[in-house]
C-alpha cells in the first residue's frame, strides 16, 4: 500500500507544494490551481471549534480557482486574528493568481492554538507559484505538504479521479475526519447529483476510526474542473473507488497501530443503532488494548456493547473474534490457543450481532500500542 502506482492526473489543474519554513524541513504548503475554475462539494468537520479555514471554505463553495493548504500550523481555536489571517491568505493568493478572493478555498492542519506564521505562507505560495511555470503537475508535493505525523503520502486515482489525503491520529467520523482533497475533470447532469453522489461515496470515512478524536480542521473537498461529461454510474464507480482507498490508507497508518480491526455490527434495530454501537465499540481503549496485546478477551466487548444504549436482545446477543464464536446469550467453549494464533495477525476483527432486527455496519479502526502515546504526548514539539 505504501508504493503508490503511476497515477491519472486530472485535466484542468496546476498543483504543487513548497517548503516555506513552517516545517523543520519538507514541504509545508501546498497549491491547486485551476485557471477554468471548478465546482467543488466539501463535508467539514461538526466539532463547535471548528477552524478558521473551515468557516472560510464553507462561504466560498461551490465555485473557485485556488485552494491553498499548510501543515503544522491548525490555525484553530485562534479567534478573531485566526480569522483575519485565514482571508488574508486567500486574498494574498486571488492576488498572485488574478482571481477573486472568494474563488479560494483554504486548509489547514498541525497544532491548535498557534497563530499562522503569514509571512512563510505567503512565501511558500508564491513559491509553488513559480514552480508551475516549469512544473505545472506536481501532485505527489502537493500531498507531500500536508503530511504531519504521517508516516507515507496516501494518494489513489480511479477513472478520473484522483485524491490525496494526510491523516493518522485524531480520527473519528463524522462527515471528514482528515485533510482529504479529490480532483477529477469528470462532470455529471448537474450540480445537485454531484454532490449528491460526493456525500454517499465521503460516507466511508464515518466508518472509520483511529482515537476517537474528531478534529477542528477535518475536510473533504471535491473539485472538479468539469471537462468531460461521464455517466453517473462510471462517476460515483470511482468517485467510491478512490474514497474507500483513501479510508483504508488512513487506518493502515494509524498512529502507532500494530494491528487494524473490522468491527461488524449485525441484526441491529436500524442503521443509526448499527453505525453508533460500531463507532462506539471502535472509541474503547480496552478493547484496542486487548487487541494490541492479542488477548481474546470478549468481556470488554461485551460490556462495551451493553454500555452503548443500543436495542439488543441480551438472552441471544453473540460475539464473535476473528470468526470464532465466544459468547451467544452465555460463555462459549472455544479453542483459546487457536484464537490468540489468528489475533497475531495485522488484519483481525471482531463482531456483534444484537439479534434484534436486520441492520448491520461495518467499521475500521486500529489498536492502541506505546508508540500511540509516544507520538501525541510530543506532538507540540
Amino acid at each position: 500500500m505504501k508504493k503508490n502506482k503511476k497515477t491519472y492526473f486530472p485535466e484542468g489543474f496546476l498543483i504543487g507544494g513548497a517548503a516555506s519554513g513552517m516545517k523543520k524541513s519538507g514541504k509545508d504548503i501546498g497549491v491547486i490551481f485551476c485557471p477554468g475554475g471548478f465546482k467543488a462539494a466539501a463535508v467539514f468537520t461538526k466539532n463547535r471549534f471548528a477552524a478558521a479555514p473551515v468557516l472560510i471554505s464553507r462561504k466560498h463553495l461551490p465555485d473557485g480557482r485556488v485552494l491553498v493548504a499548510n501543515s503544522k500550523f491548525a490555525n484553530a481555536a485562534t479567534g478573531a486574528r485566526g480569522f483575519r489571517d485565514a482571508t488574508e491568505t486567500c486574498a494574498f493568493a486571488a492576488g498572485r493568481f488574478g482571481v477573486k478572493a472568494d474563488e479560494v478555498l483554504v486548509a489547514s492542519t498541525g497544532v491548535i492554538g498557534a497563530f499562522l506564521p503569514m509571512a512563510k505562507i505567503k512565501k511558500g505560495i508564491v513559491s509553488v507559484e513559480k514552480t508551475f511555470a516549469e512544473k505545472p503537475v506536481e501532485p505527489e508535493d502537493f500531498a507531500d505538504s500536508v503530511m504531519t505525523t504521517d508516516t507515507y503520502r496516501k494518494i489513489s486515482s480511479h477513472g478520473n479521479f484522483w485524491a490525496c489525503a494526510k491523516g493518522s491520529g485524531m480520527i473519528n467520523p463524522d462527515m471528514a475526519t482528515f485533510l482529504c482533497f479529490i480532483l477529477t475533470d469528470a462532470r455529471v447532469s448537474s450540480y445537485p447529483r454531484m454532490k449528491k453522489i460526493f456525500r454517499e461515496a465521503a460516507g466511508v470515512f464515518n466508518r472509520m476510526s483511529v482515537d476517537g478524536e474528531m478534529s477542528t480542521n477535518d475536510s473533504v473537498f471535491l473539485l472538479s474542473s468539469m471537462k468531460k461529461t461521464v455517466s453517473e454510474t462510471k462517476f460515483k464507480k470511482d468517485l467510491t473507488n478512490v474514497c474507500n482507498d483513501i479510508a483504508a490508507m488512513i487506518i493502515d497508518d494509524g498512529e502507532g497501530r500494530t494491528k487494524v480491526i473490522e468491527i461488524t455490527v449485525a441484526s441491529a434495530n436500524s442503521a443509526s443503532e448499527a453505525h453508533h454501537l460500531a463507532d462506539f465499540l471502535a472509541a474503547s481503549p480496552l478493547i484496542k488494548t486487548a487487541f494490541n496485546g492479542e488477548s481474546p478477551n470478549w468481556g470488554r466487548i461485551l460490556s462495551r456493547t451493553g454500555a452503548s444504549g443500543v436495542s439488543m436482545n441480551q438472552k441471544k446477543v453473540s460475539v464473535y473474534i476473528c470468526g470464532v464464536l465466544v459468547y451467544r446469550g452465555a460463555p462459549v467453549r472455544f479453542d483459546e490457543k487457536a484464537l490468540r494464533e489468528l489475533l497475531r495477525k495485522k488484519e483481525v476483527s471482531f463482531k456483534v450481532d444484537l439479534s434484534v432486527g436486520r441492520s448491520e455496519c461495518v467499521f475500521s479502526t486500529t489498536d492502541f500500542s506505546e508508540d500511540y502515546i509516544r507520538i501525541n504526548a510530543g506532538y507540540l514539539s
